[in-house]
């Protein structure tokens, strides 16, 4: 059952380059969060979504932005407006501490409706594929396309396939997307 009562306004958008691109993986949450990432299902944070929560008798509206490659997230409460933030939980908690004076703590997941399985099943209206998650030692790998050709010293990979992880590059945190073209793998480092 879900904790909060969210009204689901608009379901926004999947952009091809940023749900199946380099930065996918900002794109796709998992919820409820599960230790055992071997199983873990993912939904998209859809561009342009909108949900309303009330909250101690006050609405509150979230809004996914796009903000660079990543998500960003707004919280509207009457006058009241939060920056784009890199996380729903930064934004939710900054409008209601501004709204009610208190530093309580919300789950933005929560907020935005991510523990109700109806809002979660119309997220993935028209997906017709999820990106998968792996945990391989300390490194998260995520597939976010996928293909399949008759070369077995690719094991059997095509072109299509496409993956990425952050992993520290010469001091640095580093995204590494990794890909296959008609001849070659290739790995690109930003």
């Amino acid at each position: 059952m879900p904790k909060y009562e969210v009204i689901f306004i608009s379901q926004g958008e999947i952009i091809q380059d940023l749900h199946f691109g380099p930065y996918a993986k900002e794109w796709w949450v998992s919820y409820p969060t599960n230790n055992d990432i071997e199983h873990t299902i993912l939904y998209p944070v859809r561009l342009g979504m909108k949900n309303i929560i009330t909250i101690n008798q006050y609405d509150f509206i979230i809004i996914v932005v796009q903000n660079g490659f990543e998500p960003g997230y707004l919280y509207q409460s009457g006058s009241l407006q939060s920056n784009t933030c890199k996380s729903s939980s930064e934004a939710v908690i900054y409008i209601y501490q501004q709204a009610f004076f208190t530093k309580m703590r919300l789950d933005g997941l929560l907020v935005m409706g991510f523990d109700n399985p109806k809002i979660c099943k119309t997220l993935l209206t028209d997906v017709n594929f999820r990106p998968y998650k792996f945990k391989i030692v300390n490194i998260i790998l995520t597939i976010f396309k996928i293909g399949k050709s008759n070369n077995s010293n690719w094991n059997y990979a095509e072109k299509e396939y496409q993956s990425s992880f952050v992993y520290n590059f010469h001091r640095t945190r580093s995204l590494f997307v990794q890909e296959f073209s008609n001849k070659e793998a290739n790995i690109r480092i930003y």
